[in-house]
């Protein structure tokens, strides 16, 4: 029933897909290991707190300035 050029071909292209679903496994893994080291922020949080505590004080003053000008301006707006 099965012509053997077909059984042939077929096996073929089991074996590729086998192969191609390992190079998948591979990439997904090293993935995995690449987001989980670059989203580690604790690790770079305690080799330097200091300079995290600074930036993130500078950051809050920035955005309270920013709302704090955007809120003037709106109540300038709104009485004139």
């Amino acid at each position: 029933m099965d012509n053997p050029d077909y059984s042939e071909e077929r096996e073929e292209l089991l074996q590729s897909i086998e192969h191609d679903r390992e190079e998948v496994r591979v990439a997904l893994h090293e993935l995995s290991d690449a987001a989980g080291h670059k989203l580690d922020v604790s690790d770079r949080i305690r080799s330097s707190p200091l300079t995290w505590a600074l930036g993130a004080f500078l950051i809050g003053a920035w955005l309270g300035d920013r709302t704090a000008s955007h809120e003037s301006a709106h109540r300038s707006w709104r009485d004139a």
